[in-house]
């Protein structure tokens, strides 16, 4: 597993307006989910300058609280997650991720409101979710694969899920969703340095 720690492990699929999401949640039920839930997240992005291969995220919604960094560009479908956990019991810490952040020079700021439904599964986290930000919208369907030992079982585990989703043969998007609906995103840092 120490190969794998602080790795994010994933496939991303956008998903239109025509998607059958009732379908869906069907076929994911039928695999027997251990837990779902259905949330509303909030989350701002920042770009430092000088690091044009990482992305900052403080999360925050009624059940967790988190400052993240996560590595960009790439295929998207393996990369860096570190996650430090802020404590959704101690209420909205917005103003000292503001005031931490501004100290390490932020070269771009974007927020992204999401309503996402997750089905957690012992091996594999699935999640639909319409997330808006910049007046833009984009629907996703994510399949994260938890506690692989290796890339190899990993990638095994998003295959299974997917083929049993209807997913596999799908186009997957190799863009963070940040740069989804903010196609400014990826010169942001470049216009700072």
């Amino acid at each position: 597993m120490a190969g794998l720690a602080f790795r994010e492990i994933e496939h991303k699929f956008v998903v239109g307006d025509g998607f059958d999401l009732a379908a869906f949640r069907r076929r994911v039920t039928a695999l027997g989910p251990r837990r779902t839930a259905t949330l509303d997240t909030r989350d701002v992005y920042y770009r430092i300058a000088g690091r044009p291969h990482h992305v900052f995220r403080h999360r925050y919604d009624p059940q967790l609280q988190h400052l993240s960094v996560k590595s960009v560009g790439g295929d998207g479908e393996e990369r860096l997650e570190v996650n430090l956990d802020l404590g959704a019991h101690r209420g909205d810490q917005s103003a000292a991720v503001e005031a931490f952040m501004a100290t390490l020079g932020v070269a771009w700021r974007g927020v992204i409101h999401k309503r996402t439904e997750l089905f957690e599964f012992a091996d594999c986290e699935v999640v639909f979710y319409r997330a808006q930000g910049a007046g833009r919208r984009v629907c996703c369907v994510e399949v994260e694969a938890i506690g692989a030992g290796s890339l190899d079982q990993a990638r095994a585990v998003l295959e299974r899920y997917e083929q049993a989703l209807d997913l596999a043969g799908r186009r997957r998007s190799r863009r963070p969703l940040v740069a989804l609906l903010y196609p400014e995103f990826d010169a942001a840092p470049a216009a700072a340095e």
